[in-house]
């Protein structure tokens, strides 16, 4: 079983509203992704709740994913990442750790990662974007306790870090990358999408 998880718990800070519920093409940034996640060959959908758990959750359940809650997730997103590996199920493999704020990951980028886990065996997958590694990234039960260890605000990067001989790459067309922080940028977004009236 591989499980897509969702880390979709931040603060949102910089946007001022919690962001995963404003629309990109007329579905909110996290419906896209999960159903970027449910379209692929992930088995389960998990997503790490935190700042609005109530909305964001509802949210979350009504695309078609189940939930978990993160109580710190105000120290960052390696809280997250270590919630949701402790809610996977017993029989998870591996989970491939989505963004909640990058919508333009689609299900082929997810199966990408799949594959080249499939194909290599190695226990961490990142996606390559020109020089930076970046999320999505897979990571196999080999590494899940370590995982769930981390803390702060960086997410599975030291994992990576640390074993670099563990680590495959796929690489993934830049805008993939996209994650939404500011107003801006999200506006910027709705221009090349084209789905938002006035965008």
């Amino acid at each position: 079983m591989v499980t897509a998880l969702i880390l979709a718990a931040g603060r949102a800070v910089r946007m001022g509203v919690p962001k995963l519920l404003l629309t990109l093409d007329g579905r909110t940034l996290l419906a896209r992704v999960i159903a970027s996640a449910r379209a692929s060959r992930c088995d389960d959908v998990l997503v790490v709740l935190g700042e609005a758990a109530d909305k964001v959750g509802q949210e979350a359940m009504a695309a078609g994913a189940r939930t978990v809650l993160n109580p710190r997730y105000r120290e960052g997103m390696g809280t997250s990442l270590a919630a949701g590996i402790a809610a996977l199920a017993p029989g998870c493999e591996a989970a491939v750790v989505l963004l909640g704020d990058q919508p333009c990951v689609d299900a082929a980028a997810i199966d990408a990662l799949i594959a080249t886990y499939r194909a290599t065996g190695k226990p961490i997958v990142a996606s390559r974007y020109g020089d930076v590694v970046g999320a999505p990234t897979l990571i196999a039960r080999a590494l899940f306790e370590e995982a769930a260890g981390l803390g702060g605000d960086v997410g599975g990067r030291p994992l990576i870090q640390r074993h670099p001989e563990l680590v495959a790459e796929v690489p993934l067309p830049a805008a993939a990358s996209w994650d939404i922080d500011t107003p801006e940028q999200l506006q910027r977004l709705r221009r090349c999408v084209g789905g938002e009236p006035g965008g």
